[in-house]
């Protein structure tokens, strides 16, 4: 989606489990447009972090109408929690992320042990070709 900023500062972790039955318990009933800014705003917050409390971004974020965003952000709204920091955070997404750093924490930890195995010695890059 155009307009997404990506988390500065940390890995990109690029998977979002994703579970449809959790995802259609906990959405019974609800209209489509629902639904789909929901499943918007999750998408969203995996790749920027915590989302503005301001709803009139979170609007523009998912490209809802603003009669669909009146329509269903009572029912969404309940799917998130307002942090400290002024934030919105859905618990459910922040485990999956917590998670997903620890997996990339032990993923990136074994890559350097395997490249330091593979490539024990570093040979500098001279910054100029020799002289001839």
């Amino acid at each position: 989606m155009s307009g997404r900023r990506f988390m500065s500062g940390g890995p990109q972790m690029a998977r979002l489990p994703w579970y449809p039955r959790d995802f259609a318990s906990s959405t019974q009933g609800w209209p489509l447009i629902s639904r789909a800014i929901y499943r918007e705003l999750l998408d969203a917050s995996w790749d920027i972090g915590p989302l503005p409390a301001d709803a009139e971004i979170l609007r523009r974020i998912v490209g809802a109408l603003p009669t669909e965003w009146d329509a269903a952000w009572p029912l969404v709204s309940a799917k998130f929690e307002t942090g400290s920091d002024g934030k919105l955070r859905n618990a459910r997404l922040e485990e999956h992320r917590a998670k997903a750093f620890t997996l990339w924490q032990r993923h990136s930890a074994g890559a350097r042990t395997t490249n330091a195995k593979r490539w024990p010695k570093v040979v500098p890059i001279p910054d100029k070709a020799p002289e001839k």
